[in-house]
């Protein structure tokens, strides 16, 4: 075990599948460096393939750096870059390159691209160059830099590889009567070929596969100087046809490395990159490349990846959006804690390098309901006092119904939670007067008019309607709350994919939705119930009573679920916070500051295909802040920030302006420094604007706390890298404000801190368990763990303000039905009839606290992060990232049009209708 602070000897540890590296691990690198002239030559190369093929903005093709670099490793059999940077290229592999080798890569790769006879001169000149160049030891081998994701780093990518290439070494020992064997794939990450997971036959003999697959990442190492690297399984599904295939594996069973080749062109036309076909199949046909180098198809047969086809050479990689029946996702815990075995087991070198997390003591974060965890919906008695913290004076709930079973469940859920009575009932068009004495009115309405009905009914027509069906019960100084019924079911099957284009295009939720927001009104939406569980199967025979009654029970308590959630959901967006927050932190101390979270999400920009975009995309941000307005006991005050509005106001002013607005704001008109992009350069400003004012506009001044999401903000605050964090600003900052959220304020005013989240395991790696010291004095595996870990100072003394919340699925921890995969691994035999599960592992958030006031005390900011994220203002759940910055991402989530207007358009040609919306 890794050293541990004095007196924390025995304490709690986690689990986790991240290993620490350094410069001994990357091995002997050698760098064949051709000269300036080979960088005129790569230039002119890199023209004429932008000019021939088009590039990934205008004709979606990789640009020529990536697929040759597939050609050079499968040719070397292990790790290589051609790396141009600084007016340099150079060629650095992790193996001597023979000088034969080089010129046949770099020559037929060349003559792809120059089609004319001078071309093919230059292309033989700058191939003699490559080869032709001496072979060096690297010279001044960069410094690992923790957690750098640039691309243009080349060490951590090599850093990554060199664990794959041991791990790929490993007879795996899974449950299998036979050891199985990874693949080591040209992209780095390794690929179980040749034991693919099967679904059962489809009712036609089809047969689906999973692939079982391990992938290397660079960790997120906060304040640690340490570089890292992270460890994630996952299974991925194998493509029947090629539509939106990005991904092809191409491997024979004598290939050393299985080269993955990246796709071409768009979804509806996938091709693989021209050169690299052109350059393997000529490399493939030398004797002594024949065994490495597959060549690439030069055209992708939908028979060659057909359900009923055997497979061969050729893989495909399947989006992430297809779902296929009888086949599950994940792995499950078991997997997870194999590889960790196995990695202590065979890898000496990543032997107990993983960094330690230790158990923060006295701080309580149970996920489910305690004393100071508080579940379930607003209590009646705890209303006033919420809607006083978010200045509302009286509500009108308005329930806008279709369908009776609609409206009768709805009453039954209100009258549940405010305690009215088994026999409360509330008449049609007629006002229920103090549901919540003198604070909350009840209204029932059946849209006759069909205000929210499917159909091409504009938004604008719609909100006519509707302001004629309320104007009668609209009355000054009164806010209403809508509930309305939708008729739109996201999981219903559609004959075609045109009938399910249209019924999400004559959706009346969207434009209804913002049809009330511009009327002020806030609206939560209901679905309607499914249909009744079948009596009789497809082909006539009955269901046994025993899979009635289940899936009956299943209905029913769904509907429950959404219906409490639809009402518990409408009260979060009137901005009411009761007590329960305050109520977490138990010993911790409740001081009077904003928890303020920033949102902000760059939009996809909408472009067709084959024509550039000239307009950077537009970005959404949101802030929120919340605060306590008392002691434990009392309410929060929630409000919230936006660019569409420029002041701060109660949450839900703030909400309905951004969802009665178009999404997005346009950036272009926000100037830019350097290489900055006009997304960073936006969001910096506005955040630093919406800081200044919270100084005044707030009510209650106090200290500020910033969380952000270091996952996607990273570009826009340089001081959120790993590389800065702990640092100085540079001097080619573009302003003060891109070092970090509010450090261009006045040094009075400035945040006491910003509190950086991750939650993508790939920079986290995957949490395994925990181990508890005996009493034998022998150290013991957990299976599962909930608990906060604190990382440990990287000399072991102390502790560094980097903090871990470890979570296990709520649909793992509700029972046996969803721990597939948690005694034995899903390649194991007892998996086989089981494939259609889903398998649950642990999940993670990282919160790194960046102190930017001397005041401030970091640890007890993070433990602060850690209770806002395990409780919720209006969830039960766990939650992925601390309240504040939930909110503020949930204002862009619950938006009329939130990701419905981004989708890249596609040419109307027969192909595409053929293949018309996802596999």
């Amino acid at each position: 075990m890794n050293p541990c602070p004095p007196g924390d000897e025995t304490r709690k540890r986690a689990g986790l599948l991240q290993y620490r590296t350094d410069a001994n691990v990357l091995g002997t690198v050698y760098a064949y460096r051709p000269g300036p002239t080979a960088f005129g030559l790569w230039c002119d190369l890199c023209s004429a393939y932008k000019e021939r093929f088009g590039d990934k903005k205008k004709k979606d093709v990789q640009p020529p750096y990536r697929s040759l670099e597939a050609i050079l490793r499968a040719v070397l059999g292990d790790w290589a870059r051609w790396d141009v940077s600084n007016g340099q290229a150079q060629l650095i592999t992790g193996a001597e390159m023979t000088t034969e080798d080089r010129y046949d890569v770099f020559l037929y790769w060349g003559e792809a691209i120059f089609p004319d006879g001078h071309g093919r001169q230059l292309a033989q000149q700058l191939a003699e160059l490559v080869a032709q160049a001496p072979l060096l030891p690297y010279p001044d081998l960069p410094r690992p830099v923790a957690g750098r994701r640039s691309l243009s780093w080349w060490p951590g990518e090599l850093a990554r590889w060199r664990l794959a290439q041991d791990l790929a070494r490993i007879n795996w020992k899974l449950g299998t009567k036979d050891p199985i064997r990874f693949t080591l794939c040209t992209d780095g990450a390794l690929a179980a070929i040749g034991h693919e997971l099967p679904s059962a036959p489809d009712p036609q003999g089809r047969v689906r596969r999973l692939l079982p697959r391990i992938k290397i990442g660079t960790a997120a190492t906060g304040h640690s100087s340490r570089h890292a690297v992270t460890i994630n399984a996952v299974t991925t599904l194998l493509a029947n046809r090629w539509y939106g295939v990005a991904t092809v594996l191409l491997s024979n069973p004598e290939q050393p490395l299985a080269v993955a080749a990246h796709t071409d062109g768009p979804a509806w036309q996938r091709r693989l990159n021209v050169p690299a076909v052109a350059a393997s199949r000529r490399l493939a046909g030398l004797p002594r490349l024949n065994r490495r180098v597959p060549p690439f198809p030069e055209t992708l047969d939908e028979q060659a990846i057909a359900p009923d086809a055997e497979l061969g050479a050729v893989r495909a990689i399947a989006p992430k959006s297809v779902v296929t029946p009888g086949l599950g996702r994940g792995h499950g815990m078991e997997m997870f804690r194999r590889i960790e075995e196995h990695i202590d087991e065979h890898c000496e070198r990543y032997r107990s390098r993983s960094p330690l997390y230790v158990e923060v003591p006295d701080l309580s974060v149970p996920p489910g309901k305690t004393g100071i965890r508080i579940s379930g919906p607003l209590l009646p008695q705890d209303l006033p006092a919420a809607m006083d913290a978010a200045q509302l004076d009286t509500v009108l709930v308005v329930a806008l119904w279709h369908t009776d079973e609609v409206r009768a469940r709805l009453q039954r859920e209100i009258a549940r939670q405010w305690n009215l009575g088994d026999d409360f009932v509330a008449p049609d068009n007629t006002v229920v007067p103090d549901v919540i004495p003198g604070r909350v009115y009840l209204l029932f309405l059946e849209d006759k008019a069909g205000a929210l009905t499917h159909g091409p009914a504009s938004s604008a027509h719609r909100q006519q309607q509707l302001e004629a069906l309320l104007a009668p019960h609209r009355t000054p100084g009164l806010t209403i709350a809508a509930l309305c019924e939708t008729q739109w079911d996201p999981d219903r099957k559609f004959a075609t994919p045109e009938e399910k284009e249209q019924a999400a295009a004559e959706d009346g939720k969207w434009p209804s939705k913002a049809a009330l927001a511009r009327m002020g009104i806030t609206s939560q939406y209901i679905k309607q119930a499914p249909a009744p569980v079948p009596t009789h199967k497809k082909n006539g025979e009955p269901c046994s009573p025993k899979y009635i009654e289940k899936a009956t029970a299943a209905r029913e308590s769904g509907l429950a679920n959404s219906t409490e959630n639809s009402l518990r959901d409408m009260l979060r967006g009137l901005g009411l916070a009761d007590h329960r927050l305050g109520t977490a932190f138990g010993p911790l101390p409740l001081h009077p500051w904003w928890h303020i979270g920033i949102h902000v999400r760059r939009h996809n920009q909408p472009r067709q295909y084959g024509q550039r975009n000239t307009k950077p995309a537009p970005i959404t941000i949101t802030l929120t802040a919340l605060r306590p307005t008392g002691g434990p006991s009392e309410p929060w005050t929630m409000w919230a920030y936006s660019p569409v509005t420029s002041q701060w106001a109660p949450y839900r002013h703030t909400r309905l302006a951004i969802h009665a607005a178009e999404l997005g704001l346009d950036v272009s008109d926000f100037e830019t420094v350097g290489d900055e992009s006009h997304q960073a350069a936006a969001a910096a400003q506005i955040t630093e604007a919406a800081l200044l004012a919270a100084r005044t506009q707030l009510p209650l001044p106090g200290p500020m706390v910033i969380y952000v999401n270091g996952d996607t903000t990273e570009y826009i605050w340089a001081g959120l890298r790993d590389e800065n964090i702990g640092q100085q600003p540079t001097s080619d900052l573009p302003r003060p404000a891109s070092w970090l959220p509010g450090y261009g304020l006045p040094r009075a005013q400035r945040p006491l801190a910003v509190v950086r989240t991750i939650t993508d395991l790939e920079r986290i790696g995957r949490p395994t368990g925990s181990y508890i010291y005996g009493k034998d004095g022998q150290w013991r595996r957990t299976s599962t763990t909930n608990s906060p870990f604190q990382l440990v100072s990287d000399d072991g003394s102390g502790y560094l303000p980097d903090f871990l919340l470890i979570n296990v699925p709520r649909t793992y921890a509700a029972g046996p039905g969803g721990r597939f995969g948690g005694e034995y691994t899903r390649l194991a035999p007892q998996a086989t009839a089981r494939q259609g599960k889903n398998g649950y592992a642990h999940t993670a958030v990282r919160l790194t606290v960046i102190p930017t006031a001397e005041t401030a005390d970091a640890d007890r900011i993070g433990k602060i992060g850690v209770v806002l994220t395990n409780q919720g203002v209006s969830w039960d759940g766990r939650q992925t990232e601390p309240a504040p910055l939930r909110l503020a991402r949930q204002i862009d989530k619950d938006h009329p049009y939130w990701r419905r207007s981004c989708d890249e358009a596609e040419p109307q040609t027969p192909e595409s209708n053929e293949s018309s919306g996802r596999p």
